[in-house]
């Protein structure tokens, strides 16, 4: 009898950390004291604010509470501005990054600079956000065919990774890569912001190993409503494949450093103990 697989990992995408930080750090928090695993996302935005620093919030995140962080950019750049970046996420502690596959040749020194260190590139294949005739029009192919050409290009270029819709994973089943399933959206949660939507069993299922959702979560009106979502989510997760999540680690080493630290560069509020 095969051993129940690993669940796919949750990173909670907190789009809100540049316009509200308190308020986002708060809720990262009280989430993260409940013990349940979850990474975090942060998008650019978040990452040139000028008031609060954004190496300040990976230590936050992941010394304080513990929690693996994805650094959401994005970047389809020259060269050298692609590798400058990354050795910043380097030397920031960050654990994924993301890039477009599109930048093809343009990957191979970004690549290089996260030798020796936990960061990890991932390609962006096609946005959740769009659908057959978006890739019709500017890659003259279906959905499928470009999130299966452009994982294998990235690949290629030495990507650790793949980030692409949670509805395409079943044609990268091959491919002995990270997977990061996007648009997850559970059933009884609805929006229209994503084309492509898949549920969290879905994705377990199709074996993603990680998936990213904010929403169905962090637009709960209340923390009662934010826990009880996660913890949805995860359940069905895990249950879709009956494996067990590890548990969240707060790393102990590090952990008051990084609370005076945050608490002296003014990221985190006196009430966030």
């Amino acid at each position: 009898m095969d051993s129940p697989r690993k669940p796919t990992e949750l990173f909670l995408a907190f789009d809100n950390l540049a316009s509200n930080p308190e308020e986002t750090l708060n809720i990262a928090r009280e989430l993260s004291y409940t013990g349940e695993p979850f990474g975090a996302k942060f998008n650019l935005d978040a990452m040139l604010s000028p008031s609060k620093p954004f190496g300040a919030t990976v230590l936050v995140m992941k010394q304080l509470l513990g929690r693996t962080v994805f650094a959401d950019i994005k970047m389809w750049n020259g060269s050298r501005t692609m590798e400058s970046v990354v050795k910043t996420c380097v030397d920031l502690g960050v654990d994924f990054v993301n890039v477009y596959a599109l930048a093809d040749t343009q990957l191979e020194k970004a690549v290089i600079a996260t030798e020796g260190s936990e960061t990890r590139i991932l390609a962006l294949t096609v946005l959740s956000h769009y659908n057959d005739a978006y890739c019709q029009k500017w890659f003259g192919r279906s959905l499928r065919q470009t999130v299966s050409d452009f994982s294998r290009y990235a690949i290629e270029a030495g990507c650790h990774g793949i980030l692409l819709p949670g509805t395409t994973l079943d044609i990268v089943r091959d491919l002995n890569t990270i997977k990061v399933a996007t648009g997850l959206r559970p059933k009884w949660y609805k929006d229209s912001r994503h084309e492509q939507e898949a549920t969290p069993a879905e994705v377990a299922k199709a074996g993603a190993d990680y998936a990213v959702c904010g929403s169905p979560v962090l637009k709960q009106p209340d923390k009662e409503g934010r826990i009880a979502a996660l913890k949805r989510i995860l359940d069905e997760m895990r249950q879709a494949v009956g494996g067990v999540f590890p548990s969240a680690s707060n790393k102990k080493g590090g952990k008051l450093r990084a609370f005076a630290l945050c608490r002296a560069m003014r990221i985190l509020p006196n009430k966030l103990t």
